[in-house]
C-alpha cells in the first residue's frame, strides 16, 4: 500500500463528502477530444449518444442469474439509454474458477465487473480494471460517496494517488455505526401460529429452539396442499469453504465466519476449527436437528432456488436469513396471525454488523478494454445506479405496480408490492411484460443500499421502512408479539436483553491468496466443508465427534494453522479499522 496517500485520503474523508456534493470536479483532467455538458451540479461529464443501442457485459460474482437482463427493469434500460445488459454469473456457471480464470486470462473480465474485494486488487494488478478517478468526481451522484470510495481505493496496494479502480457495494450516508433495520441479519424465526400452537414456549438454548421446531413439524408435517414440510431446509450451492448455512447460524453464538477464521464481536480471532467456537456451536444445531428428523432430506442435494420455492409454500418453518421473511410475510398473512416472527432464545448473543457506510465485501469496476464511446456510457449507467431515480427502480420496482405516490410525496405499497417476494406478480406489457421476480434487475447488487434515504421521499428507499409500511404492518401478529415481549421489534428487544452485539461494518480490501496459500485453503475448504455435510447426518453423538477430530487432524497435513496464520494476519486490518471507527464514535 502507498502509506502516503492512505494517510491523505484519512485526513480528507472527513472534509471529501461536503465538498464533493457540491459537485465539482475530480482535478480538471478530461479528453479534450470528448464532447461534454455540465450536469445539474455544474460538474463536466462527457455526452453520450444513444442513437444505437449498445450491450454491456457484467461480470458479476453476485449473480444468480445469467444471460441478456429482460422484462421490466431490461425495458427501462432500453428506454432510458438504448442499452441491453448480457450478465455473466460464475455461482451460476457450473464452474465459476475455471470462468473467472478464462476471462481473466482473455485480458477481457468484463466491461463491468463486480468482484470480491480480494479479487479486485488481483484485476487491478493484472492490468483487468480500469482507473476511472479522474473522471469519477464529474458525476454528481456517484460524487456523494466520494469519501467512501476513495478511502477504500487509498486501501488498495500498488495504486496511485487519485486512481479509483472500485467502487464498494451498498454504501449509505447514515454514519459508520448506525443501524437501522428492525431485524437483524441472521436470527431464528418461525411461523406465529404454529409457534402459539405449541404454547409460545419460554426458550433458554437453542436445543429448546429444536424442541419447539420439532413440536411444530410434528403438528404440520405438511403444507396445506399436502406437500411434506420441514423445519429446517439448507442448501448447498452458497458453500464456499465452509457450509455458508452453517456460517450464518454461527452468527446466533456471536461470531462471524470469515474463511478459516472466526471473528468475535469483541475483535477477537480463533480458528474456524475451535471446538468451542460459533462454526462448531452451527453444526451441532443442524446434527441434532437431523437426529430429531426435521431436516429437509433434500439439503445435501438441492440449490437455492429449490429451497427458496419451499419456503414461499411454507414447507419450511425455520428461516435466520431476515430477507427470507418476505418469502411468505405479508399484510394479510400477519392479519391472519400466520407471519414468520423471532423466537427468543436467552442464550444467543446476535453478531450484527452496521449498515454498510462503507460499503460491504464486494466492488463494482469498469473493464480496462472499454472504448471512450463504451467508458462514457457505463459511467453514465452507474451514476444513474446511484441516482433517486435508478435507486427507487432498484429497491422500490414500478410506481402504480409495486408502489403509489402518497399528497405527501412518500410511497405506499400496493398488494402486489406486499407480496412481490412471494407470489407471481404479473407486469403489464407496456410496463415490460412478464414476471415481476423475473424482470427485477438481476444483477443482485446495488452501489447503494436500501438503507440509504431518497431525497424523493425523506424515507428510506426500503420499503420495510416507510411510515405506510411501518403502520400497515401493525397486524395481529405484530400486535400479539409485542405483547408477549414486550418491545416493538426484534432488534429492539434483543438491544433491551443484551442479546446483540453492533459491529462496526468497515469496508477494507484484504490481501489475496499467494499460490501456495491458495492450494492450502481449497484442500483444506473442501475437506472442512464435505465434512461439516456428513457431519450433519452422523448416525450418533460419537460419530460426530469422531468426524470433527478426524478432519482437524487431516487439516493439519494439510498446512491449516499456516492458513489459519494467514487469515489472522489478513483480517486484523479490518478489526484495526473498526476499532477506530468505534474509538471515533466514542470521542464524538
Amino acid at each position: 500500500m502507498k502509506r502516503k496517500r492512505l494517510a491523505a485520503i484519512l485526513i480528507a474523508s472527513s472534509l471529501a463528502a461536503t465538498s464533493l456534493l457540491g459537485g465539482c470536479g475530480s482535478d480538471g483532467q478530461k479528453n479534450e477530444e470528448s464532447q461534454s455538458t455540465k450536469s445539474e451540479s455544474g460538474a463536466e461529464v462527457t455526452e453520450v449518444s444513444h442513437d444505437e443501442e449498445m450491450t454491456l457485459e457484467i461480470y458479476d460474482v453476485a449473480a444468480n442469474y445469467q444471460g441478456e437482463q429482460s422484462g421490466w427493469f431490461g425495458k427501462i434500460l432500453k428506454d432510458k439509454f438504448n442499452l441491453k445488459l448480457n450478465i455473466i454469473a460464475p455461482q451460476v456457471s457450473g464452474d465459476g474458477d475455471s470462468l473467472y480464470q478464462t476471462r481473466s486470462a482473455s485480458g477481457n473480465l468484463g466491461d463491468i465487473v463486480i468482484l470480491d474485494n480480494s479479487d479486485m486488487q488481483d484485476c487491478i494488478e493484472a492490468g483487468l480494471i480500469m482507473d476511472i478517478g479522474d473522471i469519477i468526481g464529474n458525476y454528481e451522484n456517484l460524487s456523494r460517496y466520494q469519501e467512501q470510495i476513495n478511502l477504500f481505493n487509498g486501501y488498495l496496494q500498488n495504486v496511485d494517488e487519485g486512481s479509483v479502480y472500485a467502487i464498494p457495494c451498498n454504501m449509505n450516508s447514515n454514519g459508520p455505526t448506525a443501524f437501522t433495520g428492525e431485524n437483524a441479519g441472521s436470527a431464528p424465526r418461525v411461523p406465529w401460529d404454529y409457534f402459539k400452537e405449541i404454547g409460545c414456549p419460554e426458550m433458554k438454548t437453542s436445543d429448546d429452539l429444536l424442541k419447539a421446531l420439532a413440536d411444530i413439524q410434528a403438528a404440520h408435517p405438511t403444507n396445506n396442499e399436502g406437500d411434506a414440510a420441514y423445519a429446517i431446509s439448507m442448501w448447498k450451492d452458497w458453500d464456499g469453504t465452509s457450509i455458508a448455512n452453517a456460517n450464518e447460524v454461527a452468527k446466533w453464538f456471536g461470531q462471524e465466519v470469515r474463511d478459516s477464521i472466526l471473528i468475535g464481536a469483541d475483535n477477537s480471532i480463533t480458528a474456524l476449527t475451535d471446538k468451542e467456537g460459533a462454526y462448531y456451536k452451527a453444526l451441532q444445531f443442524f446434527y441434532k436437528a437431523n437426529q430429531m428428523g426435521i431436516v429437509d432430506p433434500d439439503s445435501a442435494t438441492q440449490d437455492w432456488t429449490s429451497a427458496n420455492d419451499k419456503m414461499k409454500q411454507k414447507r419450511v418453518y425455520l428461516f435466520w436469513y431476515n430477507w427470507q421473511n418476505p418469502f411468505w410475510n405479508s399484510i394479510d398473512r400477519g392479519n391472519a396471525g400466520e407471519n414468520f416472527m423471532y423466537t427468543p432464545v436467552e442464550e444467543l448473543e446476535i453478531y450484527q454488523l452496521s449498515d454498510s457506510y462503507y460499503g460491504d465485501g464486494r466492488v463494482w469496476g469498469v473493464g480496462s478494454g472499454v472504448d471512450d464511446e463504451k467508458k462514457a456510457r457505463i459511467m453514465e449507467l452507474l451514476d444513474w445506479l446511484a441516482s433517486p431515480e435508478g435507486l427507487t427502480y432498484l429497491h422500490d420496482g414500478l410506481e402504480g405496480l409495486i408502489y403509489t405516490v402518497n399528497e405527501d410525496g412518500t410511497y405506499t405499497l400496493t398488494k402486489d408490492g406486499e407480496v412481490r417476494f412471494s407470489a407471481d406478480i404479473q407486469v403489464p406489457e407496456e410496463q415490460g411484460g412478464g414476471l415481476w421476480a423475473d424482470g427485477q434487475c438481476q444483477i443482485n447488487q446495488w452501489i447503494v443500499g436500501s438503507a440509504e434515504i431518497s431525497p424523493l421521499t425523506n424515507e428510506y428507499y426500503e420499503s420495510g421502512l416507510w411510515a405506510s409500511t411501518l403502520k400497515a404492518n401493525e397486524t395481529t401478529t405484530a400486535k400479539e408479539w409485542t405483547e408477549k415481549y414486550g418491545a416493538k421489534n426484534e432488534v429492539e428487544y434483543m438491544k433491551a436483553q443484551g442479546q446483540i452485539s453492533m459491529v462496526p461494518n468497515n469496508n477494507v480490501p484484504l490481501g489475496s491468496d499467494t499460490t501456495d496459500i491458495a492450494l492450502i485453503r481449497s484442500q483444506c475448504g473442501d475437506l472442512v466443508s464435505d465434512t461439516s455435510w456428513k457431519m450433519v447426518y452422523a448416525s450418533d453423538d460419537a460419530q460426530f465427534e469422531q468426524m470433527w477430530d478426524d478432519m482437524t487432524e487431516q487439516l493439519e497435513g494439510l498446512g491449516w494453522d499456516q492458513l489459519v496464520e494467514y487469515d489472522t494476519e489478513k483480517y486484523q486490518p479490518l478489526l484495526d479499522a473498526r476499532i477506530e471507527t468505534l474509538n471515533s464514535s466514542q470521542e464524538s
